[in-house]
């Protein structure tokens, strides 16, 4: 037969196994290849039937027998039904992903197959013998794509010539069942399948091999020194557990490192040998070869936690210490066995982690050793910066507080005065549609409502009174905007120094109080701006019957409740590379409030505010929640709590 060329819209299985990534370039693909090893269906570990096949072309220079594919569905015969190797498979609208390493088409709701038995090739020649005799099948009903999914001339063609092209003496014999499969039919017949044996260990957990035994295993630890040259690095990693077979580092000051290395020239390769902690028998050595050498040196530093895969446990050279080697998969020389992880709310493992490394730091401390988390100086220099910012805030707000509580009174008196009959502008009536509010099914709820200490009553099963100090709940209401604070827009972005045991929790932070921990501004993991300001808002028109002034409410804009206000990333709004963004977060607050800015800017006085409320009314979400405040000599059990109020899911 003639050499068929590749179908237009079709690509090779070399180019695309290179097509993974999120841009326009790595969009769905088309693909024809000869079927060289599968295996059965099966069902996966979330419940979906999935099944693993293989293709090859004349075209794949890739090592490996060929391009491994993987298939997912709810229904199991909406799979493809490939029944022998040299099957031809034609598999439209599929895409590539990176798979912790490895490199495998995946398909998705638009993707659709044609299976051409390879018994049958010879017998095909038109679009009836393919009908009848293809296997077809796609995620939606077959009678309504079957058309777009059978092969044109040039397809068919090429399929006939990769399938006569293949050499079946070159296919692996296929696997056998697989444990997955064994456990399906366990199940199947009402048995229950022994639980798997688990890859991952704790340093502590590490077997001790013999000199030249080996074991495999999974683990996640913190970078905490690294040694490398040009064809590898050495990382010492720790998970905060101890090891009677690894090197004891001693405590010196913070001056003592490791002997040397077993190949004798890394120290030169240091420009300090200082050993920033845990002490003692915590840290595993771990080699990384190419390709993880490189990967490496591009995403890891000392302070990283890694998550190590296909982790090989054995002895050093001399036969005394336990080392670890990353290897590569047996299959693909180019997996990348090492993941870098930060802290996440659902990451258990991390967070135990870091749990057991916060309770060594309160350690270190009450034995007096200089314990590093991040040995930089970059973090000194922000620091300072957040220092000074602080120093700032801290001080308008203080006097800020003052002010307000002192004018209260004066406000009250000002607004009536401003308008003694109670009369309304209309203008000012007329919702503010600039801002919106998430669709939040409850009816809107007057401040003074929500303000009122009745709701937070309840009474026991036996009739007993008492007083919740908040309630978890949100509430809707129509409101206008008549004061804000910090008087300056500048200062409506404040610093956070960030830090890695944020994911733990009030629970932890509270732990870390006890501990009296030393978590200075040099261990600063990082610098994060985020919104930080008030609003004085005020019921929208006064409810009925309840007196001629409309309730008054403070509401805390932060974090990510400012992102969704003003669509817009806090930064530092003084510096004058954000001008522009500065003026862009004074336009959207124009539409918040009017001219209430110029107003306080021109006449700060709070009578000026007021007596002319410019604010238009608008829908707003409010949450409430409550702030413990302990009193000197009380503990933490019964302290008291502040109820607080923040803006929420509305946006400008």
């Amino acid at each position: 037969m003639d050499p068929a060329p590749i179908p237009p819209n079709f690509i090779s299985l070399s180019e695309a196994v290179r097509r993974v990534g999120t841009g326009p370039e790595f969009k769905n693909y088309n693909v024809i290849g000869v079927c060289v090893d599968f295996l059965e269906r099966t069902l996966s570990a979330k419940g979906d039937y999935m099944i693993t096949f293989t293709l090859h072309d004349p075209w794949w220079t890739d090592q490996g027998p060929g391009m491994k594919f993987r298939f997912f569905n709810k229904v199991e015969n909406k799979l493809p039904t490939i029944q022998n190797q040299g099957d031809l498979v034609i598999v439209r609208n599929v895409k590539t992903i990176n798979n912790n390493g490895k490199l495998v088409g995946i398909s998705n709701f638009d993707t659709n197959w044609l299976v051409l038995p390879h018994a049958e090739l010879d017998t095909l020649q038109t679009s009836a013998d393919i009908k009848a005799k293809a296997l077809w099948h796609g995620k939606s009903d077959p009678t309504s794509r079957m058309q777009t999914a059978l092969p044109n001339d040039a397809e068919l063609k090429y399929a006939k010539y990769i399938a006569q092209y293949e050499d079946p003496t070159g296919w692996s014999r296929l696997a056998g069942t697989t444990r997955i499969q064994l456990e399906n039919i366990v199940r199947s017949s009402g048995g229950q399948p022994p639980p798997r044996e688990k890859k991952f260990r704790l340093i502590e957990q590490l077997n001790s091999p013999g000199h030249k035994q080996r074991t495999w295993v999974e683990m996640l630890g913190e970078v905490r020194k690294i040694y490398s040259s040009d064809s590898r690095m050495e990382i010492e990693v720790t998970d905060y557990t101890s090891h009677f077979d690894l090197y004891d580092h001693q405590y010196d000051n913070g001056q003592i490192g490791r002997d040397g290395d077993d190949f004798g020239h890394l120290d030169e390769l240091n420009q300090s040998k200082s050993w920033p902690g845990p002490w003692g028998k915590m840290a595993l050595n771990v080699v990384l070869w190419e390709p993880h050498c490189s990967e490496a040196k591009r995403s890891v530093t000392e302070g990283t936690f890694v998550y190590l895969r296909n982790l090989e446990i054995g002895r050093d050279k001399k036969g005394l210490k336990l080392e670890g080697h990353c290897r590569t998969d047996p299959s693909n020389s180019t997996s990348i066995n090492f993941e870098v992880r930060k802290p996440k709310e659902d990451d258990e493992e991390l967070k135990a982690l870091l749990l057991r490394k916060r309770n060594y730091e309160a350690q270190a401390k009450a034995e007096n050793k200089r314990f590093f988390r991040h040995p930089q100086d970059a973090n000194k220099r922000k620091a300072k910066e957040v220092d000074e910012v602080e120093d700032t805030h801290k001080s308008k707000k203080a006097k800020a507080r003052h002010r307000k509580k002192k004018e209260n009174k004066t406000a009250t008196t000002a607004r009536t005065e401003g308008n003694p009959d109670g009369v309304e502008d209309k203008a000012l009536t007329k919702p503010n549609l600039n801002v919106r509010c998430n669709n939040f099914d409850v009816p809107a709820k007057p401040i003074i409502d929500i303000l009122d200490a009745d709701i937070l009553g309840r009474t026991t099963p036996k009739g007993n009174s008492y007083k919740l100090p908040f309630q978890n709940c949100k509430y809707k209401s129509n409101v206008r905007v008549v004061d804000f604070f910090p008087d300056s827009i500048e200062d409506f972005a404040v610093p956070r120094i960030t830090s890695e045991y944020d994911v733990l929790g009030d629970d932890e932070e509270d732990r870390e109080d006890d501990a009296e921990m030393d978590l200075t501004r040099e261990n600063a993991d990082s610098l994060q701006w985020e919104w930080r300001f008030f609003l004085l808002v005020e019921d929208a028109r006064p409810p009925p019957n309840r007196g001629g002034r409309p309730t008054q409410m403070e509401l805390l804009v932060a974090d990510s409740d400012g992102d969704f206000l003003l669509k817009m990333d806090a930064c530092n709004l003084r510096e004058k590379k954000n001008a522009q963004v500065l003026a862009q977060v004074k336009e959207k607050l124009f539409h918040l409030w009017g001219d209430l800015q110029e107003r306080k800017e021109e006449s700060p006085t709070v009578e000026t505010l007021a007596a002319k409320p410019s604010g238009r009314p608008f829908e707003c979400l409010i949450k409430e929640y409550g702030v413990p405040v302990r009193k000197p000599g009380q503990s933490k059990n019964s302290c008291s709590y502040d109820r607080m109020f923040r803006l929420c899911w509305t946006t400008i």
